[in-house]
């Protein structure tokens, strides 16, 4: 919020931000010139980068070179961890993909990119999975998108020991889709997930995956699955900070 001592800059962008909201300027619109914007108020061309400049960096508009400044159109989906992690009811037509349930009640669709090898655990995937280091992992990257927009990548590290020679070994091509539904199918009911959840500014090549504009963070996620105490899969995935809605429904004990 901006007070009558803030900066002339952050006045401008607070107004700006408002018609945003209001919807004034709708999605996909294009704000006033610049030169239109110092004349509106009454303000110099630098001041009015500036403010440009800080909804940019909120990932409300973005600049299309010569074209001009528009309002961001913002895809998001909307994930509610109470139902993302729950399995498919008996009998149910919906996807055991969390990502895709997620999607559809968005009122969007799911989409994405998979690419998966062997590999060995490093250090770190090593003392997430409780195995040794340099133990076969099944790895998986992924890129999602919400209607054609890319929101999200993540890469998935399961232990190569309780997957191969099963029907879950390719993550992609078993008879099920997601975590827990395919690790029901070998008998590894999973009761437990953790997140760890952090903002940062995005690296050049989330940059790149993403189409992220300049100044928009990204949420990264940590996740692992247990059964018990043993993991049986964990993943790093990084969402569009300005595309992704995080829902939490929590008992209180």
């Amino acid at each position: 919020m901006s007070t009558p001592s803030s900066p002339p800059y952050t006045r401008i962008a607070a107004s700006l931000r408002g018609k945003i909201e209001a919807g004034e300027y709708p999605p996909g619109s294009r704000l006033p010139s610049h030169r239109e914007l110092a004349r509106t108020f009454n303000a110099a061309q630098e001041t009015i980068r500036r403010a440009i400049a800080q909804l940019q960096t909120e990932g409300l508009i973005e600049t299309r070179g010569q074209h001009g400044t528009f309002v961001q159109t913002r895809p998001s989906v909307r994930r509610i961890t109470t139902d993302f992690y729950r399995r498919r009811p008996p009998g149910s037509t919906e996807s055991t993909s969390p990502f895709a349930r997620s999607a559809a009640a968005s009122g969007g669709r799911a989409s994405w990119e998979h690419k998966t090898t062997r590999e060995t655990a490093d250090e770190q995937v090593a003392e997430r999975l409780a195995i040794q280091l340099g133990e076969p992992v099944t790895v998986t990257r992924y890129l999602y998108r919400y209607d054609g927009t890319p929101i999200q990548t993540a890469i998935s590290w399961e232990p190569s020991a309780l997957t191969a020679g099963t029907p879950i070994e390719l993550p992609e091509e078993g008879a099920a889709i997601g975590v827990v539904a395919r690790f029901d199918l070998i008998g590894e009911h999973i009761d437990s997930v953790e997140e760890e959840i952090t903002s940062r500014p995005p690296t050049v090549d989330e940059v790149r995956a993403l189409e992220l504009p300049p100044g928009v963070s990204v949420l990264s996620m940590r996740r692992t699955y247990r059964v018990g105490d043993k993991p049986v899969e964990t993943a790093d995935i990084v969402m569009a900070g300005h595309r992704s809605v995080l829902s939490y429904r929590l008992a209180v004990t």
